[in-house]
């Protein structure tokens, strides 16, 4: 395959770079204020509180994912000044995202039944933190799902 075969011209260049940008700058943001449920959630664990597993693991992973998606995002876009996109990178960014969502769903999958498990033993708050930390987990899964349904169409 000839490399100007693979690539897509972008309609707005300008407006692809503002969007990577803002990406960036978004997936900087919201793994700074993450970092709050991980280090809250490892701390309640080392005193013993076992409601704080979901802030811990549930905080690591969304750190995770949105690492995941900013890097996903930066891939379908390396080379030629930003004025096209890489069919290759963009399928592979296509797989990464597909990756992440079912990663992301078992995690909520696996949170709920925690959650619920812990309520079973008399534990209200892990369900409290659980959903909270559910909610984060939620909107990167349909994050990434946004992302993978406009690159689908446009690749």
């Amino acid at each position: 395959m000839d490399a100007r075969d693979d690539r897509i011209p972008l309609a707005d260049p300008a407006k692809a770079r503002r969007g990577a940008r803002r990406t960036v700058f978004a997936g900087i943001v919201l793994v700074v204020l993450l970092t709050g449920f991980t280090a809250g959630g490892t701390a309640m664990l080392a005193a013993g509180e076992i409601p704080g597993l979901p802030f811990a693991v549930g905080g690591a992973l969304a750190q995770a994912a949105v690492i995941a998606i900013v890097a996903a995002v930066l891939r379908a876009r390396t080379g030629d000044g930003g004025r096209s996109l890489s069919r290759s990178g963009a399928a592979a960014s296509l797989r990464i995202l597909g990756g992440l969502r079912r990663l992301l769903l078992v995690a909520l999958v696996a949170l709920a039944v925690y959650a619920l498990v812990r309520l079973v033993l008399g534990d209200p708050w892990t369900l409290l933190t659980a959903a909270f930390i559910s909610l984060f987990l939620w909107l990167l899964y349909r994050g990434a799902g946004r992302i993978r349904r406009d690159w689908t169409s446009s690749v």
